[in-house]
C-alpha cells in the first residue's frame, strides 16, 4: 500500500478552522520556479544564437570588404602598370617621330609640342576663340590654395588608394563658382551623385567637359546654356567630403585630365597649354578652328 504523505496545516479562529495543503502549494511554487528557469535558459540560448548570427554576418561583410579592397588595390596596380606602359609607348613613338623628322630633314632643334603647333600663326581672334570655348582659368574668383591635387591618392574617407579625378580648391561654404568656358549644362543635380554631392556638369565644345562638385547650392538648370564667367553654383560640403571645398574636373572625351593645366591657362601664357597637356591633338583642333573662322 502506498501512503499519500501530505503536510496539512490547520488554522483555527473564531469563525472556524481552515486547512491548508502545504504539499500542493509547494508543488505549485516549484512548478513556477522550474518554468521560470526554463524560460530564462531558453532566452539565453536564443540570445546567444542571435549574437552568433550577427557576428557571422559581420565577419562575412568584413571579408567581402577586404576582398573588394584587395581587388581595388590590384586594379589600381594594373591601371598604373598600363599607364606606365602607355607612357613608354608614347615616348617610343616620340623617338620614332624624331627619327623620321631627322631623316626627311625637318628641323627639330627644340623638341617640344609647341614647335609642332605653329603658335606664331595663331591670331588674336583665334586665341580669343580658344579662351571662350575651351575651359581655362579658375572656377573661383579668388584662389585660396589646393586641399587635394589631381592624381593617385589614399582616399581620406574610403581609406583606399584610388585616382583623384579632379583638383580640390579650398573654399568656404557659399563661395561663388563660375563656369570656365561657354557650354551647355549637362547636369545640375542636388542629389548624392555617387559621392559628388550636389553637382554641375557642363559640356563644352570640341569634346571638353567640366565638373563642379560638393556644392552647397546649384543656381542653374540642366539643359541651359552658360557663358564663361557665369555664376553657376556656390561651394559646399555635400557628398563624400571631409570639409568645405570645390572639387573641379576637366575631362576630354570623358577622360579626366589635370585641371590645373587649364586653371593656370590664360591669354598671358597662351602657349603653355600645348606643352603641359599633351593628350590633346592641338594642331588638329587649331586646323578645325581655322576652318570654322574662315
Amino acid at each position: 500500500m502506498i501512503f499519500d504523505r501530505r503536510l496539512v496545516l490547520m488554522i483555527t479562529h473564531k469563525d472556524g478552522s481552515k486547512f491548508v495543503n502545504v504539499s500542493m502549494v509547494f508543488r505549485q511554487v516549484t512548478l513556477y520556479v522550474v518554468l521560470f528557469f526554463l524560460s530564462f535558459v531558453f532566452f539565453i540560448i536564443l540570445s546567444i544564437s542571435v549574437f552568433r548570427s550577427e557576428i557571422a554576418d559581420i565577419n562575412a561583410k568584413t571579408m567581402l570588404i577586404e576582398e573588394r579592397n584587395e581587388t581595388m588595390i590590384l586594379g589600381n596596380a594594373i591601371l598604373n602598370d598600363e599607364m606606365n606602359q602607355r607612357l613608354q609607348e608614347i615616348a617610343l613613338a616620340s623617338d620614332k617621330i624624331d627619327t623620321l623628322e631627322n631623316e626627311i630633314g625637318v628641323n627639330n632643334s627644340n623638341d617640344n609640342l609647341v614647335d609642332r603647333v605653329d603658335v606664331a600663326s595663331i591670331t588674336g581672334a583665334q586665341k580669343a576663340f580658344f579662351m571662350k570655348f575651351i575651359p581655362n582659368g579658375y572656377p573661383l574668383e579668388v584662389f585660396s590654395g589646393i586641399t587635394d591635387p589631381y592624381g593617385t591618392r589614399f582616399h581620406p574617407v574610403l581609406r583606399i588608394v584610388r585616382q583623384h579625378t579632379g583638383t580640390d580648391f579650398a573654399a568656404k561654404i557659399g563661395t561663388p563658382v563660375y563656369a570656365t568656358a561657354d557650354g551647355v549644362v549637362d547636369l545640375a543635380d542636388s542629389g548624392w551623385n555617387g559621392g559628388y554631392g550636389k553637382l554641375v556638369k557642363i559640356t563644352h565644345s570640341f569634346g571638353f567637359k567640366t565638373y563642379y562638385a560638393h556644392l552647397n547650392e546649384v543656381l542653374i538648370k540642366s539643359g541651359s546654356f552658360v557663358k564663361k564667367g557665369q555664376l553657376i553654383a556656390k561651394t559646399g560640403n555635400t557628398g563624400i567630403s571631409t570639409g568645405p571645398h570645390l572639387h573641379y574636373e576637366v575631362r576630354f572625351l570623358e577622360q579626366p585630365i589635370n585641371p590645373m593645366n587649364f586653371a593656370q591657362w590664360d591669354m598671358k601664357n597662351f602657349d603653355s597649354i600645348f606643352t603641359k597637356e599633351r593628350s590633346i591633338a592641338w594642331q588638329s583642333l587649331l586646323t578645325t578652328i581655322n576652318n570654322l573662322m574662315d
